[in-house]
């Protein structure tokens, strides 16, 4: 069941697009890109399966919100997702995973980051909050094996939380990209940061699990070594070829089978 859940932050690496340092002109573009993708409102839903032997089962669900506030006093945008496992599954290894985040109305510039996540006995909370006069990032962390700890990581780059890279990069313009096409990218996983990459495959039709047919486009992702992944290009994500990009289908090798995360009608 944690494989599945690996999906809420992690599986959505396609969307999750971000370039380290020394950005150059297209670079800048995925930092400050014109929201086109989505609209206040706009609610995802999303069903998790794990391949247990030779069976898929329905192991939980991922819902993503997207909606305008004021983020003291300033407009900006609030970004939620939660991921829970299925009362079935809640036996085996109970999920119920919360993720907000705070970013600039007119550029997406990520502001502060909430994660809260429960995860088969494991607690974890992460608090960042961007301070762009100064430079810096504010990672608190806590979990369940690990007392309370702040640290600063400097903001070089487009460097973000992994929900709000999420809706900046579905932003992207990718006309442009040709296939194979390697994109840098750097986020802040618990208190540290990682620089990954996303690689654009090409355009591909696929056929949904409820039979339907998509155009899509079609992304893989590096992903960092260690907990549930093996490294490497352990993740590819479909996405709608349209102005949204709206993820349709992920699947995730793991360590131990596969995980497959469908769009919900």
């Amino acid at each position: 069941m944690k494989k599945a859940q690996a999906f809420v932050m992690t599986t959505f690496l396609m969307t999750l697009v971000f370039p380290r340092t020394g950005c150059g002109q297209h670079a800048r573009a995925l930092c400050t890109p014109e929201v086109v993708a989505f609209s206040p409102g706009e609610k995802m839903q999303f069903d998790v399966y794990y391949n247990w032997g030779f069976v898929w089962l329905h192991a939980g669900e991922v819902e993503f919100k997207a909606d305008t506030t004021l983020w003291n006093g300033k407009p900006a945008w609030r970004f939620l997702s939660t991921g829970t496992s299925r009362p079935s599954y809640d036996w085996f290894f109970k999920v119920r995973d919360r993720y907000e985040s705070w970013a600039t109305r007119e550029d997406l510039k990520p502001l502060e980051f909430v994660r809260d996540t429960y995860e088969g006995g494991f607690e974890c909370y992460n608090h960042y909050l961007f301070d762009y006069a100064s430079e810096i990032m504010s990672a608190t962390t806590f979990t369940s094996k690990r007392n309370t700890s702040v640290k600063a990581i400097p903001i070089t780059g487009c460097l973000s939380d992994v929900l709000t890279a999420i809706y900046i990069t579905r932003n992207l313009d990718i006309r442009t990209w040709t296939i194979n096409q390697k994109m840098p990218m750097a986020m802040v996983l618990d208190d540290s940061r990682f620089d990954l990459y996303i690689l654009y495959l090409g355009k591909e039709t696929i056929t949904h699990r409820n039979k339907k047919t998509y155009n899509c486009l079609k992304f893989s992702t590096s992903v960092a070594g260690g907990s549930i992944f093996k490294g490497g290009e352990a993740i590819t994500v479909w996405v709608t070829d349209d102005k949204s990009h709206t993820p349709v289908l992920v699947q995730a090798e793991i360590l131990v089978g596969s995980v497959k995360v469908y769009l919900r009608d």
